[in-house]
């Protein structure tokens, strides 16, 4: 299985490398594999989120298009109607799988730690606006971000945290945007939704998996109390 991921990575990149754009975030991606340190800050914690963010957006919305076009894969980058659209869809969906992710790692440590809706709601928060402020705005999204962290604000206030904690319950939204965003034809996306949305799902499975093993949520909890937050150098 890690062989095959990362020799999608390797497609992903060299596609990427001949149409001119996401270079360097096909390949610093494909660090998801390595052993990681573990998660002990509010800093270490919206590091893991922006990088498994990027991580699950990147390798399904790929490996579907991939999936799709077989041989006629990279042929796809050169056109640039299409590869405008795949720009478009990849912003789209990092969105919504960071959002998912700022969700589940709050409500994960506020339910280990015994943290007050409160203190889970502004570090969700915290996260989400420490790293789209990272981000620079896209061409293919020049509105930048002030709707994402308006949306996100909403849905801290209405969460519920306990639900997030473990499981799929976090994730909905990243796993209806692949369906939405990716430039498929409505059709065939009927057809695909099944096998579609498992691939993200499993690829949500692992990374809750490593959340598992790296985070200690006492560390990362005592951090934010202490004032800890976070600073991320965005992988562009």
């Amino acid at each position: 299985m890690r062989q095959n991921v990362v020799r999608i990575g390797r497609e992903v990149a060299e596609a990427c490398r001949e149409a001119g754009f996401f270079v360097s975030l096909a390949l610093k991606s494909l660090r998801f594999w390595h052993r990681d340190p573990p998660i002990l800050t509010v800093a270490d914690l919206a590091k893991f989120a922006e990088a498994r963010a990027k991580f699950v957006s990147q390798i399904t919305l790929f490996g579907y298009i991939k999936a799709r076009a077989g041989t006629r894969y990279t042929l796809l980058f050169t056109d640039d109607i299409y590869a405008k659209s795949i720009n478009i869809a990849k912003w789209e969906i990092y969105l919504s799988c960071l959002g998912d992710i700022a969700v589940f790692l709050a409500a994960r440590i506020g339910s280990r730690t015994g943290a007050s809706v409160e203190e889970v709601r502004a570090m969700a928060l915290h996260m989400v606006d420490v790293i789209l402020t990272g981000e620079e705005i896209p061409a293919d999204r020049p509105q930048g971000f002030a709707d994402i962290h308006t949306k996100f604000q909403e849905r801290a206030q209405i969460a519920q945290w306990a639900d997030c904690a473990d499981g799929e319950a976090a994730f909905m939204g990243s796993i209806a945007a692949l369906t939405e965003w990716a430039p498929i034809a409505d059709e065939l996306k009927s057809l695909d939704q099944r096998i579609v949305r498992n691939s993200i799902r499993f690829k949500w499975k692992q990374v809750r998996d490593q959340v598992d093993v790296l985070l200690d949520p006492d560390a990362v909890i005592a951090d934010w109390r202490a004032g800890g937050r976070a600073t991320v150098e965005v992988a562009n």
